[in-house]
């Protein structure tokens, strides 16, 4: 068989693969994606709830039937408890787990709490666990740490029973996801009742891993079915055997119900929110039973079914991989190709990850996370279009200089318009947004050097937008597609409105801005398009001012017109650089320019948004003394245009011929 040698331009398009994955991946690195990873991971909880649940599970709940038979309130005085605990010694149950908040039970009645009903109670769970019976209760857990049940109940073996809601750790929800494993080096409930069911305190559940925020272990843990709904609007029954504690009581369980069983006792009172939680299954609006999330919690742990967390390095080189295909794919090959290839990838990666989250064949279930590899694919060939297009008017354009040059230039320059305008604007604001969430988010956890990487993506993010604007208004104005809006407005509110926006770039600055504005009659203006003028001409006055300066705005009345004035401290410009000013893509060559971002649009902008409405600009300035940039619009506008034509001088805009 013989070997063809790659060409160059394939060579070239694998090196443009890796090096746009590898840069594209170290900027989706440095997000998390937290609640759409939430989503993802809800989903498949959803998809994959058909675990049957532990038959040695058996749920006693304090229900509303409870209450109503003994007139009390939950959860019941310790008599209740106690006589419970009487009770089962006749009964042969593997273990008994209290999920019961005895500090309110003490409440109730405190001196027969710690004599006669302390007393029978801790007696009869001693004679329990005597028998081989592990007893366990459940205890809160608040700012101080851990908060034990009332003498003598403290005697008992106890443990934190934390239902974990994700707050400010994942995605800020707080839905249950995750389980407690231990806190403090203390082993939480349901690690400490496995350890004594099983006999092993050196108890390592699968997928455990460390949160340093809370200093304890956690483990994402397997909901096994979904709670069935009722009635109320909070869920019901759950799919574990469950009875009523006062059919317990009144001995209308059997004894071979609870052989051989681990019981869980609480309260499950529709009426209290605290009884409930929120799952991947139910919102805030249905929501499930505190000792149906327990049981499953309690059941990962005993069979082994934590959910092992893919490191990120590895979803990092997936997404490289991914990414580099998709980009090679892009750029190499047909766009109708890319498009089947992207979303073939994308939706092969998804139904991996929902494959390797069921851990078939005994295999431990994998979280594959999903958010970067698939948003970095979808991200990468969005970003590569372009560039394709690009190469490919390039190559038109080569093939076609001798007779159609002047056209093809034509076409060309509206249509990279377009796709910068157009096909960017959303992705930048995106890595803009995504930026801002980070920093506003996690700006505690980050060091220096990545908030200023974070603050560099910001402003350049900003950077690109402005560019992006300016382009857009650009390819308005050259295809007379630039339509003039007029409406009554008070050009004051514009200059205050525009002086916040640009507050905060000024304070970063050192300048201050003072504003002297008369009061003014509304006039018939396009609100949008002046203030973009009345935002870059306030911009620039910043830009080009020394730290300390000051920039000044009036507003006033002069004779038929309604004069806004920018002043500033900075460079000024010499009449050379006046005359060309607002021409477009000119910029004044001084190291002040060199060193201030800038499109060299915006004035240009400026002057045809202003002629737009029949109106004039005027500049006065000296190198050195600063420079002053004075709107005149007129009071009686006359009829409304839809645009003006860039045809001609670009210095002096023309009527639109057609309205």
């Amino acid at each position: 068989m013989k070997f063809h040698r790659p060409s160059p331009k394939a060579f070239k398009n694998i090196a443009l693969a890796i090096a746009f994955s590898l840069g594209l991946t170290a900027l989706l690195s440095r997000f998390e994606f937290n609640s759409l990873e939430a989503w993802f991971y809800d989903f498949r909880i959803r998809r994959d709830a058909t675990t049957a649940p532990d038959s040695r599970l058996v749920l006693i709940k304090i229900d509303r039937a409870t209450l109503d038979e003994y007139e009390e309130f939950s959860p019941l005085p310790l008599d209740f408890h106690a006589r419970f605990m009487e009770t089962m010694e006749a009964y042969e149950p593997l273990a008994i787990g209290y999920l019961i908040n005895f500090s309110y039970v003490s409440q109730i009645n405190p001196d027969l709490f710690q004599q006669d009903w302390g007393r029978r109670f801790t007696q009869s769970a001693d004679r329990l666990s005597a028998k081989g019976i592990a007893v366990l209760l459940g205890t809160a857990f608040d700012v101080n740490g851990e908060v034990l049940p009332p003498y003598p109940l403290s005697s008992l073996n106890h443990s934190i029973a934390l239902i974990h809601k994700d707050g400010n750790i994942f995605s800020e929800d707080h839905v249950t996801r995750r389980a407690v494993v231990n806190l403090f080096d203390k082993p939480a409930f349901h690690l400490k009742l496995t350890q004594m069911i099983s006999g092993e305190h050196l108890y390592d559940p699968r997928g455990t891993f460390y949160v340093p925020e809370a200093d304890g272990n956690f483990l994402f843990f397997k909901y096994h079915r979904p709670p069935a709904p009722s009635s109320r609007s909070a869920a019901g029954s759950s799919t574990y055997v469950e009875y009523s504690f006062r059919d317990f009581l009144n001995k209308k369980i059997s004894k071979e119900a609870l052989k051989g069983k681990i019981v869980l006792i609480g309260s499950q009172i529709h009426e209290n929110p605290s009884d409930f939680a929120s799952t991947p299954f139910s919102g805030e609006a249905r929501r499930a039973p505190k000792l149906w999330v327990h049981a499953n919690i309690l059941d990962s742990f005993l069979n082994d079914r934590g959910v092992l967390v893919v490191p990120k390095r590895v979803i990092h080189v997936i997404s490289v991989l991914l990414i580099g295909l998709v980009t090679w794919w892009g750029v190499s090959y047909t766009p109708l190709f890319g498009v089947i290839a992207t979303f073939m990838v994308t939706l092969s990666y998804f139904l991996a990850s929902l494959i390797l989250f069921r851990g078939f064949g005994g295999l431990p279930a994998l979280w594959l996370k999903e958010s970067q590899p698939i948003f970095g694919v979808m991200l990468g060939y969005y970003l590569v279009v372009p560039f394709r297009l690009m190469r490919e008017y390039r190559r038109r354009w080569d093939y076609q200089e001798r007779n159609e040059i002047l056209l093809q230039v034509e076409e060309l320059k509206t249509n990279f318009l377009n796709l910068v305008t157009h096909d960017l604007k959303t992705p930048v604001a995106r890595i803009q947004g995504l930026a801002e969430h980070v920093r506003a988010k996690a700006a505690a956890k980050l060091g220096i050097g990545e908030l200023e990487s974070l603050r560099q993506i910001i402003q350049s993010t900003d950077e690109l937008n402005s560019f992006i604007s300016s382009i857009l208004e650009l390819s308005k104005i050259e295809t007379n597609r630039l339509q003039i809006e007029r409406e009554q407005k008070d050009i004051n509110q514009l200059v205050e409105r525009a002086i916040e926006s640009l507050q905060a770039l000024a304070k970063n600055q050192g300048i201050e801005l003072i504003a002297l504005l008369e009061p003014l009659f509304p006039i018939r203006i396009d609100p949008r398009l002046i203030q973009k003028v009345l935002t870059n001409l306030i911009d620039n006055a910043i830009k080009y001012s020394p730290r300390g300066g000051q920039v000044w705005i009036e507003t006033r009345e002069r004779d038929e017109w309604v004069e806004i004035s920018v002043r500033d401290q900075g460079i000024g410009l010499n009449p050379q650089e006046i005359e060309n000013l607002f021409t477009r893509f000119y910029r004044a060559k001084n190291h002040a320019t060199a060193s201030t971002s800038g499109t060299g649009l915006g004035l240009y902008l400026t002057k045809y948004f202003v002629e737009a409405h029949e109106g004039l600009v005027e500049v006065q300035s000296q190198p050195g003394q600063g420079s002053t940039f004075k709107i005149l619009l007129p009071m009686n506008t006359p009829s409304v245009r839809p645009g003006l034509s860039t045809r001609g001088n670009e210095n002096e805009p023309k009527e639109n011929a057609h309205v």
